[in-house]
C-alpha cells in the first residue's frame, strides 16, 4: 500500500478505477502520478497535450456523445473532473467558450456519471466568491465578479443538479511544476528571479495558494473515501501575491529587490480579480488525513521538486 492510500479501521479501501479529465494539466498530471502510485487503475483523459501515464485517451469534454462513450466504456468508480479553461482574461474575452467548457461540458460529465453510477469529484474555484471579505467557508453565498467565476459556479450547479454521488472541491491559485508549455504564478516568479529579471507583483489580491502535489493528495483521498458535499481544498495560508513572491525569493535565496509591489489597477488584466478570495479550510483539516499545507510547507516541497528536476 502506498503512502497515499487511505485506511479505515486498519483496512485498505482497495484499488479504484479512476477517470481523470484534464489529465495533462498542472493538477491532472500530478493526480495521475499519485493515483497510479496509490495502486489505482487510472484512465487519463486529455484534450490537447498528449501524455503517456495511466491509460491515456484524447477527449473533447464538450462532445456529449464522446463523454458518454468514454464513461460507458471505462465504467469508472470515480471521475475527477479537472478539465477547465482557467485563463481569466480568455474567459472574459470569449464567454461563450468559457461557459461551454466550464459549465455545459460539466453537465455532460455529471449526467454520464449518474448514468453509469460513478462518483464525480468536480474541481471548482475560490473565484466563485466576490472577494469582499475572504476566509470563505463552504456554505457562504457565491457572488462571482468575472466570467470565469460565473462559468465555474454554473458548473457547480450542473453537478448538484445532474450528478448522483458527488463532491465539489474548491481550490485557490494552484501552483507547482508540471507544465512547461504554460507557466503558473510560482514558476513565473521563480524563473524570472532566477534569471535576475525585475517583475511587478500585485499587493491587493489575496488568496490561499495551493501546491498541485498537496491538492492531488487531498483529491485522491477524497476519491478513496467517497467524500460527499462541498470541500475547500486549498492551502491554509492567506497571502497576497507580493507576499507570496517575497516568501519564494527567500526560500530560493533570490534577490527580493527584483520584486516591485504594484496595485492591480496598474496591470493590463482584462478580467476583474476578487480582492480577497481566500478559503477557510477548517472542514478539510478536520476531515482529511492529507491536510491542506501551510505556504511554508508547500514552498519547501516546491523547492524539493525544483531540485529534483535539475
Amino acid at each position: 500500500m502506498s503512502a497515499f492510500s487511505v485506511q479505515r479501521h486498519g483496512e485498505s479501501l482497495g484499488s479504484l478505477r479512476l477517470l481523470i479529465t484534464g489529465a495533462s494539466g498542472l493538477l491532472g498530471s500530478k493526480l495521475v502520478k499519485l493515483a497510479i502510485e496509490s495502486g489505482h487503475e487510472v484512465h487519463s483523459l486529455y484534450f490537447e497535450h498528449s501524455m503517456q501515464e495511466g491509460r491515456p485517451q484524447q477527449l473533447d469534454v464538450t462532445d456529449q456523445a464522446a463523454v458518454e462513450k468514454a464513461l460507458t466504456d471505462k465504467l469508472p468508480e470515480v471521475v475527477i473532473h479537472a478539465a477547465s479553461i482557467t485563463d481569466l482574461d480568455l474567459c472574459e474575452q470569449n464567454p461563450q467558450l468559457a461557459f461551454r467548457v466550464n459549465a455545459t461540458a460539466t453537465g455532460y460529465i455529471a449526467e454520464a456519471c449518474r448514468s453509469v453510477k460513478s462518483m464525480l469529484i468536480y474541481l471548482s474555484t475560490d473565484y466563485i466568491f466576490d472577494g469582499e471579505r475572504g476566509n470563505y467557508r463552504e456554505n457562504d453565498k457565491p457572488n462571482p465578479v468575472n466570467v470565469y467565476g460565473k462559468s465555474k459556479l454554473l458548473g457547480e450547479e450542473e453537478v448538484a443538479r445532474k450528478a448522483g454521488d458527488f463532491c465539489i472541491a474548491r481550490t485557490s491559485v494552484v501552483f507547482g511544476w508540471g507544465r512547461r508549455h504554460r507557466p503558473n504564478f510560482a514558476t513565473w516568479v521563480h524563473e524570472n528571479l532566477r534569471a535576475g529579471q525585475r517583475i511587478n507583483v500585485v499587493t491587493d489580491q489575496y488568496a490561499t495558494p495551493t501546491l498541485n502535489s498537496n491538492l492531488a493528495r487531498m483529491l485522491v483521498e477524497a476519491a478513496e473515501r467517497r467524500l460527499n458535499g462541498i470541500f475547500h481544498l486549498s492551502g491554509s495560508t492567506r497571502v497576497n501575491r507580493y507576499e507570496f513572491a517575497v516568501l519564494m525569493a527567500r526560500k530560493f535565496g533570490f534577490d527580493e529587490k527584483l520584486l516591485t509591489s504594484v496595485k492591480a489597477e496598474s496591470t493590463s488584466w482584462i478580467a476583474r480579480r476578487p480582492f480577497d478570495s481566500s478559503l477557510n479550510v477548517a472542514k478539510a483539516q478536520a476531515s482529511l488525513n492529507n491536510r491542506p499545507s501551510t505556504l511554508d510547507e508547500a514552498l519547501n516541497e516546491f523547492a524539493d521538486e525544483a531540485h529534483a528536476r535539475t
